[in-house]
């Protein structure tokens, strides 16, 4: 099966997570970023620190599970996106206009 990186908003991202249990939202920015505010149900694991190669059990996912991936606006998650793609995940979703988005749409946050 061949990869496909959908691009979704965070309104049927949001509605994505609460229909489907198996589906992750993966936060890719750094700690620092990730600290200052976050979707309230997203999974830190910044960029710098990801290895394609070693993702799935890094991340405890697997290849087919659906993974919304966000950062700030969506330049980030796009690149981590397509390097997971490249290892042979198939069910990735890129989350246009990322957490400023989210947080603009008003959707659960969580800050430190």
């Amino acid at each position: 099966m061949a990869a496909t990186i959908k691009a979704v908003n965070v309104e049927n991202t949001m509605k994505s997570l609460s229909a489907d249990k198996a589906s992750v939202l993966i936060d890719v920015r750094e700690d620092a970023e990730i600290k200052e505010i976050a979707a309230a149900i997203s999974k830190p694991f910044p960029m710098s620190k990801i290895n394609p190669a070693t993702f799935e059990k890094d991340a405890g996912v697997t290849k087919a599970q659906p993974i919304y991936l966000i950062c700030k606006s969506g330049g980030r998650s796009m690149q981590v996106a397509t390097a997971l793609a490249g290892v042979g995940f198939i069910n990735l979703n890129n989350v246009e206009g990322g957490t400023s988005a989210w947080v603009a749409a008003g959707l659960p946050v969580k800050k430190s």
